[in-house]
């Protein structure tokens, strides 16, 4: 299975991050027999950790064992559009919080990719009810 390793998980273990930093580790790790990747947001949301050093970012996802493939991503621009729109359409009738296009564009690559490991699970199941999951935070739902 490809997963697409969500920019909170990846920051979670760049800054070491006290509350989540070993469980998003053991999430990564857990994976590597399956395919770790990102998509194209995801690298663009990352770039200040790395003070704009491509290199350095490069380095830390190589690490990781996380592939950055941003080739024949036309599908997952079309499911982001429709998902984009409709959730444009819940907030216009006061049915939907805020939400960011990254993540309407990172879940529409991991369903096009395979599923997704994130923290904000409920984030994405609302925009991607049928989005395979993998929460590094045992508890969350």
């Amino acid at each position: 299975m490809i997963w697409v390793v969500d920019t909170c998980v990846l920051i979670d273990v760049f800054r070491g991050d006290k509350t989540f930093s070993e469980m998003s580790s053991m999430a990564l790790q857990s994976k590597l027999d399956d395919v770790l990747t990102v998509a194209p947001i995801t690298y663009v949301e990352l770039s200040p950790e790395f003070n704009g050093d491509v290199a350095a970012q490069d380095a830390f996802l190589d690490a990781m064992w996380i592939q950055r493939d941003f080739k024949g991503s036309k599908e997952a621009v079309l499911l982001a559009h429709k998902a984009w729109y409709e959730h444009i359409m819940r907030k216009r009738a006061g049915n939907a919080p805020k939400r960011p296009i990254a993540d309407v564009l990172i879940g529409a690559y991991a369903l096009q990719k395979g599923g997704l490991i994130t923290r904000n699970e409920a984030d994405f199941k609302a925009l991607y009810p049928n989005l395979t999951i993998f929460n590094p935070v045992p508890s969350a739902s």
